[in-house]
């Protein structure tokens, strides 16, 4: 019997509510990144302002990696379906606070609280994918990646044109997560658990703690290593003299759209075990960066990126897809919490990477070049990644 079979069974609509969520984290961090030198021309008279104001940018992101394992643990023990709408509900009010104060603390604590209320939205989304779709999660999966790509461009434009207006304006955006809201009460409901679970009176499932950190370690690894790129091309761009802050912006906008071939590829492949997955992934990206570290004029390092962008768009989906296949339906919530975890920890990891690397080399560019030689060592070692099995064994609790 299929995880579909037994699980519930999914719809378009369902799907759809659902990346609607895994759009959140993006539209927390990259509608702002405009905003930045009006927020400093507002907030700079703060004598911490050079902390606090990036700040207002990160926070989301740490506070989900950091209650993303709760938020697992609360959406198991008491329901996918209330958990979720109530991560989704908190994101809708905590968005939308710096429409209403101009106090720069009140504004970073609400930045925290969408950061939690980020983690229930994406962990327990990423668990229902594989709740509600089973063995055609991959398909979903892939949707992901799709859609983050291209609402992360669509609102990095967006939040420029409302930054031009306001330092507030960049935060209107946050009205685009009623409607998900809305989805999310007509759409989502309960899954139902597996023969296992219904047939369970005094035991439960043992959590399988082996897969969860196997999951964990790999997603980090994996996202320290895709990150470097995304957090970095600007600023070699720039040195390459490819123009105005605009112009580098459109090229990274070109160049993203690999990323959503790489989506595609995925769903291709996805029968492929999860290590010739992630190896052929980390070997796309570790070419990219070589040529983005080596290349001379800024036009061959556009096209690194956009090699390094086309491994990118499979890593997200080949991730998501394995951690719902071994994670049991009755725990997968907490597991997933721990794949959040560990990626939204790798975007902040993958700074001191790239910060270490380019002391030890000398510069960024080489640093580029070291990390993509790194990558390519992961690709060998990928394959060695054991594809992992969903525990079935049960303890007395």
């Amino acid at each position: 019997m299929t995880d579909a079979t037994k699980a519930g069974q999914g719809t378009v609509a369902k799907g759809l509510t659902l990346i609607y969520a895994q759009i959140l984290p993006v539209m927390a961090i990259v509608s702002l990144f405009p905003a930045i030198p009006k927020l400093f021309a507002e907030f700079g008279s703060n004598p911490n302002a050079g902390f606090l104001i990036p700040a207002i940018v990160t926070a989301p992101s740490l506070c989900a990696a950091l209650f993303a394992p709760l938020a697992g643990i609360i959406a198991d023990r008491y329901g996918r379906r209330r958990s979720f709408i109530g991560g989704m509900a908190l994101y809708v009010l905590a968005g939308l606070v710096p429409l209403f104060v101009a106090d720069l603390g009140l504004i970073i604590a609400s930045r925290a609280v969408l950061g939690i209320a980020e983690a229930f939205a994406i962990t327990i989304s990423s668990a229902l994918i594989g709740d509600y779709f089973g063995d055609q999660r991959h398909r979903w999966t892939a949707w992901v990646g799709v859609a983050t790509s291209v609402v992360g461009t669509g609102l990095i434009a967006a939040g420029g044109a409302l930054a031009d207006i306001s330092w507030r304006g960049p935060f209107c955006i946050y009205l685009a997560a009623i409607p998900g809201l809305i989805m999310a009460l007509l759409f989502i409901d309960e899954p139902r658990p597996t023969a296992s679970a219904q047939g369970t009176t005094r035991r439960q499932l043992a959590f399988p703690w082996k897969e969860a950190l196997l999951i964990g370690t790999v997603t980090l690894i994996s996202s320290v290593l895709y990150y470097v790129e995304p957090l970095n091309i600007a600023r070699v761009l720039d040195a390459k003299g490819a123009g105005s802050s605009t112009e580098i912006g459109l090229i990274q906008a070109a160049t993203s759209l690999t990323y959503i071939a790489g989506a595609f590829l995925y769903r291709r492949l996805h029968h492929w075990r999860i290590g010739g997955l992630l190896g052929l992934a980390a070997l796309l990206i570790g070419a990219g960066q070589l040529v983005i570290g080596l290349g001379p004029t800024w036009q061959i390092v556009s096209m690194g990126a956009a090699i390094q962008q086309l491994g990118g768009g499979m890593v997200i989906p080949a991730l998501l897809a394995w951690g719902q296949a071994i994670l049991p339906l009755e725990q997968r919530g907490r597991g997933m919490g721990i794949w959040a975890t560990a990626f939204f920890s790798g975007t902040f990891a993958c700074g001191a990477v790239v910060a270490l690397a380019t002391s030890l080399t000398g510069g960024l560019t080489p640093a580029m070049t070291a990390l993509g030689v790194v990558t390519l060592v992961f690709a060998l070692l990928a394959r060695l990644i054991p594809a992992g099995t969903r525990p079935t064994r049960t303890v007395n609790s």
